[in-house]
């Protein structure tokens, strides 16, 4: 019969210390939740005492300091949006060989542009001992010079990773 009433008597046992633990956490629900009314009692008091602006002064005044950072966090936004647009956002970068048997695919052309294809070409032509190093400027994804196809491949890939970006 002890084998029997030793699991009754461990199962009541923690049973009970699981109760007290929720009796616990009701009690302190409980008492925030009356500590929240008695805070909106005052108020509602206060308004039914006076109900002019005197009662109103601390709400009004919170209000306007939300407000005033409301205000600012947005004009922050507006000024990060308006640099955002002309920097970096597109980047292409092509390896080639320029010229045949002489160094792989050394040569290269990177497109960096912003969102309105703003932004320059840079081609590195390698040739043996010699390295020429130019850049084409960009606007419109249009530059005033020619481009090369492997400038155009760049650019190409600079175009279709801004129009990937979220927000295009």
């Amino acid at each position: 019969m002890d084998g029997v009433l030793i699991p009754w008597v461990i199962a009541t046992t923690i049973l009970l210390f699981v109760a007290a633990f929720w009796i616990y956490t009701l009690e302190q629900r409980i008492r925030g939740f009356a500590t929240q009314y008695q805070s909106l009692l005052r108020i509602s008091e206060a308004l039914a005492k006076a109900p002019d602006q005197a009662a109103l002064l601390p709400l009004v005044t919170r209000l306007n300091g939300h407000d005033a950072r409301l205000h600012s966090v947005e004009t922050v936004q507006g000024e990060l949006a308006a640099t955002l647009a002309h920097s970096v956002q597109g980047l292409g970068v092509v390896r080639y060989s320029a010229f045949e048997g002489i160094g792989g695919d050394q040569s290269f052309s990177v497109a960096l542009v912003d969102s309105s294809g703003r932004g320059t070409v840079i081609t590195g032509l390698h040739g043996g001992d010699a390295v020429r190093v130019w850049a084409k400027p960009l606007h419109n994804w249009r530059s005033s010079y020619s481009l090369s196809a492997d400038e155009q491949r760049a650019l190409g890939e600079a175009r279709s990773f801004v129009d990937q970006a979220p927000g295009s």
